[in-house]
């Protein structure tokens, strides 16, 4: 990820923080397209309107050189996680089976009179669809 880039004659450009980004945010008018650039820059907008075209053309390459999603860090691949059914949601009955077996796998692991606890606090289903899931692994064995 690139985090700055020095623009020749002009300085470092950076990201903007939070506080250029809630003041970008108030600004109307012409000033707000150049306003990133500046601030980028370490500059007021007044100043960078003083500077020759060619140096702002720079401050305008080096900007979007920084912002492109290029620049970025890519999302590491983290491996989705199944959801868990609503209560009210109809579950087909290969997802039943298969949520049913990492339950009863779970109740053997837990000391007897724990695995409702479990449930209600932990699980993210219900009790009933818990019994439900259950019953359609143990019929399906």
């Amino acid at each position: 990820m690139i985090t700055e880039i020095e623009v020749e004659g002009l300085g470092v450009m950076r990201p903007l923080n939070d506080w250029q980004v809630k003041a970008l945010r108030k600004m109307r008018g012409p000033n707000r397209a150049i306003a990133p650039m500046a601030f980028g820059l370490g500059m007021t907008v007044r100043q960078f309107k003083t500077l020759p075209a060619e140096q702002r053309n720079q401050a305008w390459v080096a900007y979007t050189k920084l912002m492109s999603a290029s620049s970025m860090d890519p999302k590491p691949d983290v491996p989705r996680k199944p959801r868990l059914p609503r209560p009210s949601e109809r579950v087909p009955m290969d997802r039943m089976i298969e949520l049913g077996r990492e339950l009863l796998e779970v109740k053997k692991q837990l000391p007897h009179g724990h695995f409702q606890l479990w449930i209600e606090d932990k699980s993210g289903i219900s009790v009933d669809q818990a019994r439900r899931f259950m019953r359609a692994a143990r019929d399906a064995a």
